[in-house]
């Protein structure tokens, strides 16, 4: 604690879990997203902004993967002194807020790859001890949703992204980190496989995760109808990574 406020790259907020990012360490996160931003540019993936807030049916339309999250869901639940009809969640991730958007926008192969990011927040309302830089109840990240025509190609764009998620510790912060693959109990919530680097705590000794690239499979597409007509006129649903 007396390291990370000292050096002033973290200022305790009266909230729990959420804490002030001073200059020093806001500057280490734009040179991370400039980085980042600029690699995967070049595979022709573009920027976006979708909203904060998810309804509650769209975010219990896939059940597996509102079971994952239950947990951590912070809910809007009033208005001034109003009681709100249905709660609001905010967005722990944002699959179940992109992918209608997903259904609307895909309907040929030719609307195929679509690779949209989006740098935003997320709100995850842990129950376990909160640490600055480590798991905070708040925080800045990149997210990266692609829809693909094949299963070999999502799986490409999984690896490619967690090639660039290692090379952002081990070029930019010098941390070493390993690629693997999650256990089925731990993979993503609804999702077909989990790759993922892992960073070691010496303190501890104990590995903790440093980023995941996620292969959804087609289990979102036909949960929220993402499907698209091949060259052979056939219908069908897309590949997705997160």
């Amino acid at each position: 604690t007396q390291v990370i406020t000292r050096s002033e790259m973290i200022e305790y907020y009266d909230i729990s879990g959420c804490y002030i990012l001073r200059p020093w360490s806001f500057f280490i996160w734009q040179q991370i997203t400039e980085w980042f931003d600029a690699k995967i540019n070049k595979m022709g993936v573009q920027n976006s902004y979708f909203p904060c807030f998810v309804s509650q049916d769209s975010l219990e339309a896939e059940q597996a993967h509102v079971d994952g999250f239950a947990p951590e869901v912070a809910w809007v639940t009033k208005s001034g002194s109003s009681t709100l009809a249905k709660p609001i969640a905010i967005r722990p991730t944002s699959e179940t807020i992109m992918y209608p958007a997903f259904a609307k926008w895909i309907r040929s192969h030719r609307d195929l790859p679509l690779k949209l990011n989006q740098w935003t927040n997320v709100v995850r309302w842990e129950f376990k001890q909160p640490t600055p830089f480590l798991r905070t109840r708040e925080f800045l990240w990149q997210e990266g949703h692609t829809a693909h025509a094949t299963r070999e190609e999502a799986t490409e764009m999984v690896h490619d992204i967690l090639e660039l998620y290692s090379r952002v510790y081990s070029e930019l912060l010098a941390v070493p980190v390993v690629k693997g693959v999650k256990s089925e109990e731990e993979k993503f919530a609804g999702g077909y496989q989990t790759t993922t680097v892992e960073a070691f705590v010496p303190v501890n000794g104990r590995g903790i995760q440093a980023a995941t690239s996620h292969h959804l499979g087609s289990n979102f597409a036909e949960m929220f109808d993402i499907k698209f007509e091949d060259e052979k006129g056939q219908k069908r649903s897309v590949e997705q990574t997160s």
